[in-house]
């Protein structure tokens, strides 16, 4: 009877063991592997990424991108609420999100989040009223005057440095991310920073055709790239997106994608 029990014994304490291991590998497999994609972007950025409504999600450039690649990856998309610019770039480094659509590339975000090849270009327009006495040529002549800027945007390293040092350039937190262009228009700046084509764009929006123009010159030239969480397993899944990218850009898709968010220009 005894050697019963020792034996009744052993085996239950193998079961227990091997039921614990079954239950850590699955923890672990769930832990490793990416089964959908939580991906977020800001909600005003033309044509980067959008929210035209509120029950509706993102579109734009990059999350129609995003749509194409991770479906071809067959991987489900999870969009994301309108939230603020700061909080997303929290919510990616903390693993609450897995990808940001669209970014400028600096060293920080360099070294705490994974990087995609370049989707796109994007010149940052100076934006000035049609009524300004003088017509700055240069970032040098923006010295003394209003600058208005959105807030929690970076326009590049080397812009930042220079407008830290040499420029005034008022960032609000307004809820209507049209305020600073209306600032503009009403004499209460004298210029707007903003990527040219979505200051185009708020031109339209806000009704200030005429009273407002973009110089023809750029503030920054910067790369615009999608961004991974470090600490999701879905940056295990960079490389295969950028080689889906790659092939889009080699393709033309990508500049098809790009070209239909093109506004359009004169009468037609």
């Amino acid at each position: 009877m005894s050697v019963f029990n020792h034996l009744r014994k052993r085996i239950l304490v193998s079961g227990l063991a091997f039921l614990a291991l079954t239950l850590s590998s699955a923890a672990r497999a769930d832990t490793n592997d990416c089964s959908s994609v939580k991906l977020n972007g800001s909600s005003v950025w033309y044509p980067i990424s959008m929210h035209q409504e509120a029950d509706v999600g993102l579109n734009g450039v990059f999350p129609d991108l995003a749509i194409e690649i991770f479906s071809a990856l067959d991987l489900p998309l999870v969009m994301g609420p309108d939230l603020p610019w700061k909080r997303l770039l929290t919510l990616l480094e903390h693993g609450q999100i897995d990808v940001l659509a669209g970014a400028y590339l600096t060293d920080e975000r360099l070294a705490k989040f994974g990087v995609s090849l370049p989707v796109m270009r994007e010149d940052v327009g100076v934006f000035v009223r049609t009524s300004l006495d003088i017509r700055p040529a240069s970032l040098e002549d923006l010295a003394g005057l209003r600058g208005v800027a959105p807030f929690g945007a970076s326009f590049g390293e080397e812009f930042e440095t220079y407008a830290a040092a040499k420029l005034s350039i008022d960032r609000q937190p307004f809820d209507d991310f049209k305020t600073n262009m209306y600032l503009l228009a009403e004499d209460k700046a004298d210029y707007l920073v903003i990527a040219r084509r979505d200051g185009e764009m708020m031109i339209q929006e806000a009704g200030v055709e005429g009273k407002v123009e973009v110089l023809p010159w750029s503030a920054a030239v910067n790369t615009v790239h999608f961004l991974f969480s470090r600490a999701t397993p879905c940056i295990r899944m960079l490389e295969s997106f950028d080689e889906e990218l790659q092939r889009r850009r080699e393709s033309g898709e990508l500049n098809k994608l790009i070209e239909g968010y093109t506004l359009p220009t004169g009468d037609g």
